[in-house]
């Protein structure tokens, strides 16, 4: 967890940023919100006004990278993180390569019981706690479990388009943290905020892709696209999932993208690393 002189170090960071692109906005350090614009002096670390945020979420192996308000913060664990979490698992049990147990629902019959999924060397068990369940399930479950018995498992169930802006987001902060305030205050970019915000509504046909293979979500990269030529913006690659974001001024970036979302496309990447801490627009990456 980043303690409190390392937050304040994150937030002069961002102020000076800020401070670079509306140059004499404000006669004191202020450090606007990178997802909502809300602005925040140095009183809201101890108000707890603005907090650490994990890029990706720390249910997916994120760590803390940057300052986030609190609404934002919170909000996105209930709207985006968690459906983005649930896909994770049911793909990994799907593999069979469950790490920890994994919620389902399982019917045999008429009867419904929650039910544990364990995977190991690609062979499944079930369990069925009785403290998930109601009263007098195990003896119904013993009368009606016998071998040959029919049993249809049930996953629990996501929003796609939530686990894709979970992504989205994740990838924005990412980016932000090494362009700063001259990205996010850029008029290509409000279209991103504004999915990120409202994220109850697609906001632009597509803005993902993810590729086939099983590549593990701690490979992560702020990439620097260099073909097609259609796309000449960033993308940000957690694992086999990748979220597109346009050039600095670049408003039709998701219009064009809709329009080549179903060509068959080869990118040409500039790998531009991973960042440690925020830099705000001081690093090579912002200026590539």
């Amino acid at each position: 967890m980043a303690n409190e002189p390392r937050k304040r170090e994150w937030f002069h960071l961002g102020a000076e940023s800020f401070a670079r692109v509306r140059p004499g906005l404000y006669d004191h350090p202020t450090y606007p919100c990178p997802i909502c614009l809300t602005t925040f002096t140095i009183e809201a670390l101890p108000q707890k006004q603005l907090s650490a945020e994990h890029v990706p979420p720390e249910s997916l192996g994120g760590r803390e990278l940057l300052l986030t308000c609190r609404s934002c913060n919170n909000s996105s664990g209930t709207k985006l993180d968690a459906h983005a979490k649930i896909k994770e698992d049911v793909q990994l049990a799907l593999a069979g390569r469950l790490v920890l147990p994994h919620r389902i629902r399982a019917m045999f019959g008429d009867l419904v019981v929650n039910a544990e999924l364990h995977a190991s060397g690609g062979k499944y068990s079930l369990r069925v706690p009785t403290k998930i369940n109601k009263p007098g399930t195990s003896d119904r479950l013993q009368s009606v479990a016998r071998i040959g018995a029919q049993l249809t498992v049930e996953h629990e169930r996501y929003a796609e388009l939530g686990a894709k802006i979970s992504w989205f987001r994740s990838g924005y902060l990412a980016l932000f943290a090494v362009t700063g305030y001259e990205l996010a205050l850029n008029p290509a970019f409000e279209i991103v905020r504004k999915q990120i915000l409202e994220c109850d509504e697609r906001k632009m046909i597509t803005f993902t892709s993810e590729v086939p293979e099983d590549i593990p979500l701690t490979v992560r990269r702020i990439l620097r696209v260099l073909a097609p030529e259609w796309h000449r913006g960033w993308a940000v690659e957690f694992g086999r999932y990748f979220v597109h974001f346009p050039a600095l001024g670049d408003t039709s970036f998701y219009d064009r993208m809709a329009a080549h979302a179903s060509d068959p496309v080869i990118y040409t990447y500039r790998h531009m690393g991973w960042p440690s801490g925020p830099t705000f627009g001081r690093s090579e990456t912002a200026s590539a």
